[in-house]
């Protein structure tokens, strides 16, 4: 295989990576805020910083996010779970940072630490399905080959 077949299939997985796993959860943080009675260091409902979050702390996480492909292997099982853990660290995130009134504080820092570590197992899980289910794709993972 070569190297610009391989690089070729990476990068269409890639592009398509964030657009099919983020979802807003700023709904869902906004009702959170509320059920909690959260306020911020201020003492504004956090809900009010929840709305219309999503953009904000989209790239807050995704700024650091550099998919790496050495611990991708074929996954044939699908994305087992991958994604709820993700999407559930990321609307942790989005409460702590409202309550926190967008500082950030050692609770958003440890909670932004979580969503990194959940994006990248996503990662790892979602590029593997992503080769293996696709032909066209299965070049990007170099599980049992060297690539010339």
């Amino acid at each position: 295989m070569s190297k610009d077949s391989r690089d070729s299939a990476r990068s269409v997985i890639q592009a398509r990576f964030q657009e099919a796993v983020d979802r807003d959860v700023s709904g869902l943080a906004t009702r959170l805020c509320q059920e909690r009675g959260l306020r911020t260091p201020e003492g504004v409902p956090a809900e009010y910083l929840c709305i219309g979050s999503h953009e904000a702390v989209t790239r807050l996480i995704w700024q650091s996010f550099h998919p790496g492909w050495d611990e991708v292997v074929y996954v044939y099982d699908g994305l087992r779970g991958e994604q709820s853990r993700y999407l559930n660290a990321k609307l942790h995130l989005t409460v702590t940072l409202a309550a926190a009134e967008d500082e950030p504080t050692p609770s958003v820092q440890t909670a932004l630490l979580n969503v990194s570590h959940a994006l990248h197992t996503l990662w790892l899980a979602w590029a593997g399905h992503q080769a293996t289910t696709t032909d066209a794709l299965a070049y990007a993972v170099t599980e049992f080959e060297d690539v010339l």
